[in-house]
């Protein structure tokens, strides 16, 4: 078994694939999508990543409060990073819509 190095993604090909991603909802969802839950389980980092040690306790978090942060002007040095957090679970919540 090979060593694990970490993962490596091309931000191009990132950027690919969130555009293709937003066409397919757009043409699927229409121009705005509702989402009918607001609360959600979040496992906390980094304990997330440790998975030699059993799961963390999650945290309950709203996608409403996740969406606000996300939108408007703010101070982007400082959360810009993690603002990637925050698209990652609607982008979630946008997966689990069946």
């Amino acid at each position: 078994m090979d060593l694990w190095s970490g993962l490596t993604i091309d931000t191009r090909e990132l950027r690919d694939v969130f555009e293709r991603l937003i066409t397919h909802l757009e043409q699927t969802r229409g121009e705005s999508v509702t989402l009918h839950e607001d609360y959600f389980y979040s496992m906390p980092y980094p304990e997330i990543y440790d998975v030699l040690n059993g799961p963390p306790s999650p945290t309950i978090g709203s996608l409403t409060e996740t969406w606000d942060n996300l939108q408007g002007d703010k101070d982007i040095d400082s959360t810009i990073m993690f603002e990637l957090v925050w698209l990652g679970d609607l982008l979630k919540a946008l997966g689990h819509l069946a």
